[in-house]
């Protein structure tokens, strides 16, 4: 990267947080620079920006221009349906307030708003008793989310029914029902520079913007929104800025009584395992009714049994399951990453490594087995051999793959992509 460019990345670092540094990223800063103007060189940007009279609204816009606004209606719907509305209603009114607070902090074009808003309306009635601010760095962004109309992409995954209740169609396009739009403010708002906005919040929603931080601006802008939330508030992130954090260093506020979400998936525990390992003895689920276990050697029923296992929260059955799957099988490549995410689940990374070491050994295009074997020597402290795992997960990531829609269906491989672009960047810096 030119020192020209690198100067350009670090003012985009210091006014919004977004790491445009390393090979994964410079495309996107060039290509931002095309975007404001094409032919435009990063010396010629770069004095624009430090202008005394226009450069501040020449910085403006090449934020807007290197900001990603990919998103959709109920995305990633798992983390949204587990948002038990009836218990923050109720710890709203026992703190004397009528309505629930909620911030969805990074709006984008205001699709996740406008989700939440409906999910409101459905748990708790039209007009729902909820307050929703969202905020974007982007006025362009914002703009466009106040404007409320959507292409069939933006609604593609809204019901019929929902759809039919919550939006109306508009041309060739999808306009958000008034009732609706009015539980939804706008505001222009840079999470890395300012103070959370107004009070505290009974429910914060950050998805899918940690994942262009660097490490310590995640952790800087995490704990802001923690002390934006109020007594037994919940913070809601990302699948992708799950992922691209370390063991150990994210914190969930929970909702306590009178109300507990339902279990997530299995999938997004073993995406998000070893950030919630401290929680394991609070929401374990006994197995179902009427559960049998697998007849020995049979490594596929094994290795049910561990997912199953894992989806209840119980890793030392998951790890006995992957045991009895292993000895039916030793090169089951899926028992072998199974074994690894509990594994580093439990604390124990060097274990996990080595399972995951086994996975890729079997199947060297394993990606999701390369992305977790990055995280175990990330929380190990080995940097060149988590560089050298993130890159090949980069490499080997295939969409539409089985294993993939089998073992984490509700994380997007560019989710995965994503969090593997902010671990190697975060790693280029620390070099």
């Amino acid at each position: 990267m030119s020192d020209a460019l690198e100067q350009l990345a670090d003012l985009v670092r210091d006014r919004s947080g977004i790491v445009l540094h390393g090979p994964q990223r410079i495309h996107s800063l060039r290509a931002g620079l095309s975007k404001l103007e094409p032919g435009l060189d990063a010396d010629a940007a770069l004095a624009r920006a430090r202008h005394p009279v226009g450069g501040r609204a020449f910085t403006a816009r090449l934020l807007e221009a290197v900001a990603v606004h990919e998103t959709f209606f109920f995305r990633q719907r798992d983390d949204l349906d587990a948002i038990p509305w009836p218990a923050l209603l109720a710890r709203a009114r026992a703190r004397g307030s009528a309505t629930v607070r909620v911030w969805v902090a990074g709006c984008s074009t205001g699709e996740e708003a406008y989700t939440l808003a409906v999910l409101a309306s459905e748990a708790l009635g039209t007009p729902p008793p909820v307050t929703l601010l969202a905020s974007d760095l982007s006025a362009a962004a914002l703009r466009r989310a106040e404007a409320a109309r959507y292409g069939e992409r933006s609604v593609r995954h809204v019901e019929g029914d929902l759809r039919a209740r919550h939006l109306a169609r508009d041309g060739s396009a999808w306009s958000v029902r008034e009732h609706v739009r009015r539980v939804v403010t706008f505001q222009q708002h840079n999470l890395v520079t300012e103070a959370p906005p107004g009070e505290r919040f009974d429910l914060i929603l950050c998805r899918n913007v940690l994942i262009y931080f660097d490490a310590p601006t995640v952790e800087r802008v995490v704990r802001a929104l923690e002390r934006a939330l109020a007594p037994g508030g919940m913070l809601v992130l990302g699948a992708a800025d799950r992922l691209c954090r370390l063991p150990g260093q994210a914190r969930r506020a929970p909702v306590g009584p009178p109300a507990k979400p339902p279990a997530p998936s299995w999938r997004a525990r073993l995406a998000s395992r070893s950030w919630r390992a401290r929680e394991q003895h609070d929401d374990a689920v006994p197995a179902p009714a009427g559960a049998t276990r697998p007849a020995p050697g049979d490594a596929g029923a094994a290795l049910a049994a561990a997912l199953a296992a894992a989806d209840a929260g119980r890793i030392d059955e998951a790890l006995g399951e992957t045991e009895r799957a292993l000895a039916a099988d030793p090169l089951d490549a899926d028992a072998h990453y199974v074994r690894g995410v509990a594994q580093l689940g439990s604390g124990d990374a060097a274990a996990a490594a080595a399972s995951l070491r086994r996975a890729l050994y079997v199947d060297p295009a394993f990606a999701l087995a390369a992305f977790q074997l990055g995280r175990a020597h990330d929380q190990l402290g080995d940097r060149q051999a988590a560089r050298r795992a993130y890159e090949q997960a980069l490499r080997t990531l295939a969409p539409g793959h089985e294993r993939q829609r089998r073992l984490v269906a509700d994380v997007d491989l560019a989710d995965v992509a994503a969090a593997c672009g902010a671990r190697l960047a975060a790693l280029a810096q620390a070099s």
